[in-house]
């Protein structure tokens, strides 16, 4: 408790949502008298803080929602964010790694709710996939769809019949394509 109180207001929201959704309703009851309120002129930021626009662009691109407990860690998101605007003059890559669990999907997810971020480096839009540990088939049905997004208006109609050739499609699109 003691580390949530040295957070902002929305530490201990996501905190008190926690427990009430994760079965301690007892518990979140004697915390509920300390919610804070959320004020009405930020509500907009903080509850939602996107853009039709964006909401979008992240919805047709595959990007997770945010989970119903979220903990904001603005300096890690930043991070990421200023790797990400590098991209906007050199093509490359990102990678964002850590153990299981640690939160590398929501932190990248929230930098890119970033409307500036998405208009000076993604003006196209994003693609988002989740690799994980994967059998051939599930891999090829991942590389497959990926390559149907990114072709969409591509001649290629036919989709890859096998991982190598998914793979050479996919390096392909990236370097011509899609550097970014």
């Amino acid at each position: 408790i003691n580390i949530i109180l040295t957070k902002d207001n929305n530490s201990y929201r996501s905190f008190y949502n926690a427990l009430l959704h994760e079965g301690y309703r007892d518990l979140a009851a004697l915390l509920q008298d300390g919610i804070p309120p959320v004020s009405s002129g930020n509500r907009k930021s903080s509850m939602d803080g996107m853009t039709s626009y964006v909401k979008t662009v992240l919805c047709e691109g595959g990007v997770p929602q945010r989970p119903v407990v979220f903990v904001t860690r603005p300096k890690l998101v930043d991070a990421i964010k200023k790797k990400l605007y590098c991209l906007q003059n050199d093509p490359g890559w990102v990678t964002v790694y850590g153990m299981a669990g640690c939160g590398k999907t929501v932190l990248t997810a929230e930098a890119l709710r970033d409307p500036q971020l998405l208009e000076d480096c993604f003006p196209g839009g994003v693609h988002w996939i989740s690799v994980g540990k994967q059998d051939k088939a599930g891999l090829l049905i991942k590389l497959q769809n990926l390559c149907s997004r990114l072709e969409h208006d591509s001649t290629l109609s036919q989709r890859p019949l096998n991982i190598e050739e998914a793979k050479d499609r996919l390096r392909l699109l990236m370097l011509r394509k899609y550097p970014r």
